[in-house]
């Protein structure tokens, strides 16, 4: 019920538009289960808000390690993270 009040809206129709533009430049191989891989963390903002309003989307946070941040091999503190990818939740 609140989901189908959101998507009616301009708004959200303009985070979609936007959004698949994004996801379709940063598009993952059919081979991966990502949705989307390497969008630069200046979007970060914008999916968190598109995931919270209707679209069920998980983000994981990538990067290398940096001096004083030494990272695990699978994951990645959001404050050290270069880019992110995108899933299915």
């Amino acid at each position: 019920m609140y989901a189908d009040k959101i998507m009616n809206t301009e708004y959200y129709q303009r985070l979609k538009s936007v959004g698949n533009k994004i996801a379709k430049k940063y598009v993952s191989t059919k081979y991966e289960t990502s949705i989307a891989k390497g969008i630069p963390i200046k979007y970060l903002n914008f999916y968190k808000e598109f995931s919270k309003k209707v679209k069920p989307l998980r983000i994981r946070y990538r990067g290398n390690s940096k001096q004083g941040y030494s990272r695990p091999t699978s994951f990645c503190h959001m404050a050290y993270a270069d880019t992110f990818a995108i899933y299915h939740r």
